[in-house]
């Protein structure tokens, strides 16, 4: 019964797919409405969700390129404290 909420942490929407929906299946949805006139990247590893979300004018990233960029601001971050 649960139908579906979002929320916006930090600038960031945070999205809880509703009862039956898969989160590529919302991804797929929202990446073909949005996907042509915003920017729009997708962390998946996953080979066809790639190439779907590709096809609807997203970028991607694999979750370890996204791990690496997390890990790569963490540092910038630490950088940024620590020099002052």
């Amino acid at each position: 019964g649960n139908v579906g909420s979002a929320e916006k942490i930090h600038n960031i929407n945070v999205v809880y797919t509703k009862e039956a929906e898969t989160a590529d299946m919302y991804i797929e949805k929202i990446t073909h409405e949005i996907g042509k006139k915003h920017r729009v990247r997708v962390a998946t590893s996953d080979n066809l969700e790639q190439i779907i979300i590709l096809g609807n004018g997203a970028t991607r990233l694999s979750a370890n390129e996204l791990l690496q960029e997390v890990k790569l601001a963490e540092k910038t971050i630490m950088d940024i404290i620590n020099s002052n």
